[in-house]
This record gives structure tokens, sequence and C-alpha cells, in this order.
């Protein structure tokens, strides 16, 4: 475990600490915040990570990214908290001037729902009943995916939501579920086919795995994992469970794994076939983002696909 960088300040009214650091950053030489009404702000919260990036709509192409790594972090309440520590010293999270501001959560307070049976005034109950939720600290929000004909309902924790809204008080800010983002990417890129495809995007301690089929998205489910024997438990038992054979399948993968972890290691003990995936192919990027793992990142650039 890292130790703890004190890289911020400390907020001495109630003395909140530092619980990040900024493990990666690109910025292309010809981006200015004065471009910022050009530009599109795209930020992906998890218990992990604070991403932000920036895309010039203009020239279509990502331009700025920023990698927090949060250590030590147990609630999104603390997230919160962090994004407003780091939102102090950090010009993109200052500027008021951008086209849109959108925001992905990853959390599995989420429930996909057909659109023909969705009803705004039922909200909460919908995510009831597959989620734990408070109504006293979760707000709950929804996006229409209406190449799916589906609504995707989901909770954020309302101190995490507040810090948003405080950060960017008169833009347009969207906020959507990281399988939101996940889906219009993966639906947007795969060919329709008449074959069933598995699809994962890792984070640390959770797997979101994907079935899309000739009719298009079939599954979709967010996994905790703390051993790398849960991380393969859970795929090879929704591939079972999809009648999907692990010897005679493609996985394709995104997120926070490497060739030589021990998740890549014990997939490729039971799946026959591992791919990683490709960043999305419809916008540009920096040469900056050149040297990157085409696998990372997918959850921050997805949000560009979003509408």
């Amino acid at each position: 475990m890292p130790t703890i960088a004190y890289t911020g300040r400390q907020d001495t009214l109630n003395t909140i600490n530092t619980h990040y650091r900024l493990s990666h950053k690109i910025q292309d030489e010809a981006f200015s915040p004065s471009q910022a009404s050009q530009c599109n702000l795209y930020i992906a919260l998890s218990q992990k990570a604070i991403r932000i990036a920036v895309a010039n709509t203009e020239r279509n192409k990502f331009v700025v990214l920023e990698d927090y790594e949060l250590i030590t972090i147990f609630s999104p309440m603390q997230i919160g908290e962090q994004l407003r520590l780091i939102a102090q010293e950090n010009p993109l999270l200052q500027e008021q001037n951008w086209n849109l501001v959108r925001v992905s959560v990853s959390n599995q307070h989420f429930t996909l729902v057909p659109e023909t049976l969705y009803d705004p005034a039922h909200l909460q109950d919908y995510l009831r009943l597959h989620s734990d939720i408070n109504p006293v600290q979760d707000e709950v929000l929804y996006y229409r995916h209406n190449g799916l004909e589906a609504i995707n309902i989901f909770a954020i924790d309302k101190g995490l939501h507040q810090a948003l809204q405080d950060l960017f008080p008169e833009q347009p800010l969207q906020i959507v579920h990281v399988t939101s983002s996940l889906i219009r990417s993966i639906l947007h890129q795969t060919p329709r086919t008449n074959l069933r495809s598995m699809y994962a995007f890792v984070e640390r301690n959770y797997v979101t795995l994907l079935v899309i089929g000739p009719g298009g998205l079939e599954f979709c489910n967010i996994f905790n994992y703390v051993s790398p024997e849960d991380f393969i438990y859970y795929i090879i038992f929704i591939m079972q469970e999809q009648k999907m054979n692990p010897e005679q399948e493609t996985l394709t993968v995104w997120g926070d794994i490497t060739h030589d972890s021990s998740l890549f290691n014990i997939l490729q003990k039971y799946i026959r076939q591992i791919k990683l995936g490709k960043k999305p192919s419809d916008i540009e990027y920096s040469y900056k983002f050149h040297d990157l793992f085409e696998h990372r990142y997918f959850e921050l650039y997805s949000l560009h696909l979003c509408e």
C-alpha cells in the first residue's frame, strides 16, 4: 500500500486531509483553458480514482487527461471531499465555461428498466428491488438509453452529488452511471453478428461484465471481488449462466489490468482467448496519449459517446 501523499491543502475548518495523489497527467501543448467553451470536461469517479479528461469538440480530440489515485477512501462522501480538495488546486475544476460537464459514478447501485415499464414517479422503487439504498444519503438519478429503449436508474451519494453541483453551479452538468458509458461505447464499436460475446471492465475490487448478442445488450452487472479467485469465479459463473463456453469464447477486457498482473494470469488459466480492448475510435487523441495502454481509461473516453 503506498504511503499517503499530502500534496494538497488541509481544510482547517473540518480538518479533511488529502488522500489522493496525481499518478498521471497528459496535456496537449495546443490546449488552453481559454478554449473551455469549445471543450467538454469529463470526470470518472470511483472509490479508487478520480479521473479527468478534456475533449475539444470542434477538433473531436482528447487533449487532457489527469488520473488521481485515491488512498484509504472508504465512502462516497470521502470521494466528494477529495474532489473538493483537488478542485482547490486544479484549474480544470475551477473553470466555469465548459461546453458540457459529464460525470460517471461507479457503484453497484443501478438497474436497467425497459422504457415501456418506466414511470419516473417510481425511481426509488425500481432501484430498491436490486440495491439497498438510503433515501437520506442517496440521490436517485436516471439516464435514457435511446438505442436500447431502456432507462438506467442509479444512485449517487448526496454529499458527492452536492460537491459536483457546488463545483459547477452554472454549467450544463450531466451525471451518468459508469455502466451507461460502457454500454454506449461497447455497443457503438461492436459489429452486429449472430455471435454472443462477453466484455469485462476491470476496476480495483470491481468488475463489470457485459454480454452482447445479435439483438444487443443481453446482460450487465457489477461484481465486487477481493481476490483473483473471486474475480475469475464471477466471470466463469456468468459465462455458464449465459450458456457460453470459456474454452471457445473470446473475452475482451478493458480497465485497470496489466499483462503481468495476477488477474490476467488467472484469466489465462480459464479463458481460452483473451483480448485487451481498444479505446473508442470515433474520436482522435493528442499524440501524448499514444504511450498509454489502449485498454486503460476506457470509462473516461466512453463518456464522449453518451448523449
